[in-house]
């Protein structure tokens, strides 16, 4: 599955004074041979995206977090 990071967006949960508390991670997605195709965000707190500190780290949140939800009861 390859994932292009398309846009970092941060929340500020507790207003724009305060630091930010969340990010939105914005990607698109393909499989192999196009067979699906994926698209939109995923939301990580502020500690994972600060241990994230690379790219290809960020796109492993991605995939972490897109596995998680499809595992979800009822997915």
């Amino acid at each position: 599955m390859k994932i292009t990071l398309t846009g970092i967006n941060f929340v500020f949960g507790n207003g724009y004074d305060q630091d930010f508390t969340t990010v939105n991670l914005n990607f698109t997605s393909s499989g192999t041979g196009m067979t699906f195709s994926l698209s939109g965000y995923v939301e990580v707190t502020k500690e994972q995206y600060l241990s994230a500190t690379t790219p290809d780290a960020m796109k492993g949140l991605i995939k972490q977090e897109v596995l998680n939800k499809l595992q979800e009861e009822g997915a």
